[in-house]
């Protein structure tokens, strides 16, 4: 080895020549001074507290010259100023500025005493604040694009002679939505219903769907069950996204302040906010007109306030955000009767873009073999109320149409009116309306509604429609709702209609409904209409999300004929079961509903109720009766399995999924119990809550190394388990009791007198929670654990 370093040393470069040593060692001392500027006695480097409008800010390192503070650039745009100047210069290679230099707009203090430097800026040189108030995406939650299978049945039977059934199969892949329906009829033909192929892109809020859908068009279109290709905007594809114009309100605080959200005299948020301007997004108002009111306190007790009416709509999309849908396929007109029911080719599209935040415009498309319909629209939010005017033209075969509507609406706290005004022509036609059918050429609805009393509201209504063929319908309505007490409601309706040159005729409907428990209710009823008189009387519980039975008992008189109906169910976690009884005079039927669920899902099969929305598997693994909640609601408890199925769960919404942990046993560690889910459309999520049961372990350790086997006498051994250190000391034999270990392998550290001795520690799988290791060895040579 030693001739080796000479050799090594003899391939190096000689010595530097004296006077180049000495002038290399000179620049380096130099380069270590300060520059010129802080050469000066006075100057001193200091690490100062920070604080802005009283404000607190993260530390600085600064440069104290007399009467002045030289702050990095940098840091004070850290710490939300803007648009300053003043004079600068640099500091080992960073651009410092005078603070006394920013006066008269900014002025400083030093607290020699709290070691800090205090600025005050006036807001205009402070960064604006964004505080949005909308419905927050919840922090780590889950996506989930677990793979699942659901198939729903439906049961029913009349009298118990004739029998239909309902089927449908949905499969879950990626995220995406395979399904069908097929259903029998009491004549017992098999017919397929609806199937599709639906793929989801929550990025882009679009769904794509291959195969069976219900298509329409809008204001002055028509629709239909379409079988081809579709694309549409969905926002539900992202629940937190908003998609109307943002209502926000702004400001300025010169000090650290709160301020306090008013909607329409409610208090809805408490906000803090630090010295600057301050910009509120997305407040939580409500549609229509009202009045939102911002209290601000600062840092010394005073108070002032923001008020501000608004007219919030919902009609409008957001400046530059688009709404569309566009189907291309065969129109399904027999639906209920045949399984391939695919007839004409046609197009149906509509498109909607947002101008600005008051002004949205539109247009509408319906093309096929024979007929082409469409036209433009505009939305309107108006400083007082929502104006939506459409025009549209239409040509099928040879005939020629169109058609227009108009409609205002305004939403008020004391008072709300509003009216629709639409016109056809005699062969408008659109998919679902051919030109030979009868249609309203005219039609004009108006409704108003005021509050009479702090606690009766009052609604008027007027409806009028002349029809192509002859026919003219006109009708005029007053409703009110009146609260008895905190229990009973009184509800009142009459009006008057005539039909082309009849009389005017009177109707009238007043029912009252009693709550008799949290969830029974009783109703009694008169009407008064052209066909005669009925009474009728019902008491109704109906069915919570919870298990249980529900009823409703209903007996009506009704010109000398009585009926009674009588209604039980039976909800469970397997299913629906229904129950009907209906008699009137002489005949009766009696009907029979049988509904459940399938679910596939983490590589077992459940029993469910029919699946409607999406659902999730909350997974506990071997630990039975462990109670799972959505919501904070209880839903039930794990079975033998652990697994507990949750289901009415909202798609690509954060479900707050919980299991109780003082249901885990003692001896078992569970890292966390509640997670965020958002699972797909009409698909499950896999939701493990993992646990491990702890358990005990002793030993005694040996360290072998090349000179033999020591015994680390009172040393201590710390095992590295699950992201925490468990550590035991050592007896005089090497002796260890570990608590909390899991069966696995886990790094070890031997510490003792004669150094350190690292190794890997392995605990087998076993049932006992006291389990005995024996002799461990830890080699200084392999560094691996040996018993």
């Amino acid at each position: 080895m030693r001739g080796a370093e000479g050799e090594d040393r003899g391939s190096r470069a000689g010595p530097l020549p004296g006077w180049l040593l000495t002038l290399t060692l000179a620049l380096a001392a130099l380069s270590l001074l300060p520059p010129p500027s802080l050469l000066a006695a006075e100057d001193q480097k200091a690490v100062l507290a920070f604080a802005v409008n009283e404000s607190e800010k993260e530390d600085l390192i600064v440069w104290i010259r007399e009467d002045d503070i030289l702050v990095r650039v940098t840091d004070l745009q850290s710490a939300g100023l803007i648009g300053f100047d003043g004079a600068r210069e640099m500091i080992a290679g960073e651009s410092y500025v005078s603070l006394r230099s920013l006066a008269p707009a900014f002025r400083f203090a030093l607290d020699e005493r709290d070691l800090a430097v205090r600025l005050t800026a006036p807001a205009s040189r402070l960064k604006k604040v964004r505080v949005d108030l909308g419905v927050d995406r919840p922090q780590g939650i889950e996506y989930s694009k677990d793979s699942s299978v659901f198939a729903n049945y439906s049961f029913n039977s009349s009298d118990f002679r004739r029998f239909s059934a309902f089927g449908e199969l949905g499969w879950s892949y990626r995220g995406n939505l395979l399904s069908s329906t097929v259903f029998r009829n009491e004549q017992g033909s098999i017919v397929r219903g609806l199937s599709s192929y639906t793929i989801d892109q929550p990025e882009r809020l679009t769904r794509w769907t291959l195969g069976d859908r219900f298509a329409e068009t809008g204001l002055l279109g028509g629709g239909g069950f379409i079988g081809g290709i579709s694309v549409s905007r969905n926002f539900s594809l992202d629940p937190y996204f908003v998609r109307f114009p943002r209502f926000g309100l702004s400001g300025a605080v010169s000090t650290p302040s709160t301020v306090d959200v008013y909607i329409n005299g409610t208090l809805v948020r408490r906000e803090r906010l630090a010295p600057g301007p301050f910009d509120l997004q997305n407040l939580p108002v409500t549609a229509g007109s009202g009045s939102t009111r911002l209290v601000v306190r600062d840092a010394f007790g005073q108070e002032r306030e923001i008020t501000s009416p608004y007219y919030f709509s919902t009609g409008v999309l957001a400046s530059g955000l688009s709404d569309y849908s566009y189907s291309l396929g065969f129109l399904r007109e027999n639906l209920a009767t045949r399984s391939a029911d695919y007839g004409r080719l046609a197009l149906l599209g509509r498109h909607r873009i947002g101008l600005t935040d008051s002004v949205t415009v539109g247009g509408r498309l319906e093309a096929s073999a024979e007929l082409v319909s469409g036209g433009p629209s505009i939305t309107m939010r108006l400083p007082f109320g929502e104006l939506e005017i459409a025009a549209a033209a239409s040509r099928q075969s040879a005939s020629s149409g169109t058609a227009a509507s108009a409609g205002y609406a305004y939403l008020g706290r004391t008072v709300s009116f509003g009216g629709v005004v639409r016109v056809q022509s005699d062969r408008y036609a659109n998919t679902s309306l051919p030109p030979e059918r009868d249609r309203p050429k005219l039609e004009m609805q108006g409704t108003v509604a005021f509050p009479v009393t702090p606690r009766i509201n009052l609604a008027a209504q007027y409806v009028s429609s002349t029809f192509r063929d002859g026919d003219r319908r006109r009708a005029v309505s007053l409703s009110t709702s009146v609260p008895i007490t905190s229990r009973a409601n009184l509800f009142v309706s009459g009006g008057r209609s005539r039909r082309q040159d009849r009389k005017w005729t009177t109707d009238f409907f007043a029912g009252m409904s009693y709550r008799i428990g949290s969830r029974t209710t009783g109703n009694l009823s008169y009407e008064n209409r052209v066909g005669g008189s009925a009474v009728a009387a019902e008491v109704q519980s109906p069915l919570l999300r919870d298990n249980g039975v529900a009823y409703l008992v209903q007996l009506r008189e009704s010109g000398g004929r009585q009926e009674e109906h009588a209604r039980v169910q039976y909800q469970g976690p397997f299913g629906r079961y229904e129950l009907g009884l209906d008699r009137a005079g002489n005949e009766s039927l009696t009907t029979l509903n049988l509904a459940g669920g399938l679910v596939a899902i983490g590589g077992n099969v459940y029993a469910t109720r029919p699946v409607q929305e999406s659902f999730a598997l909350l997974r506990v693994p071997g630990l039975q009766g462990i109670r799972g909640f959505s919501s904070n609601q209880d839903v039930g408890r794990t079975g033998s399995g652990g697994d507990l199925l949750v289901t009415d769960l909202l798609s690509y919404y954060g479900n707050r999924l919980s299991i109780a942990d003082e249901d885990v046993p003692i001896d078992y560690a569970i890292d966390r119990t509640e997670r965020v889910v958002a699972p797909p459309f009409r698909g499950g999520a896999l939701v493990p809550f993992p646990v491990r049961k702890i358990r005990s372990v002793t030993g005694r350790v040996v360290i072998q190394s090349e000179g033999g086997e020591t015994v680390p006498a009172f040393g201590q051994l710390t095992v590295e388990v699950g992201g925490r250190s468990i550590v035991s000391p050592l007896g005089r034999g090497g002796d260890f009791y570990l608590d909390g270990v899991f069966a696995g392998a886990y790094p070890a550290t031997v510490e003792y007198r004669e150094g350190v001795c690292r190794f890997t520690l392995e605990v087998a799988v076993s049932n006992e929670p006291f389990r005995n290791l024996g002799r461990v060895v830890c080699s200084m040579r392999t560094r691996s654990a040996k018993r």
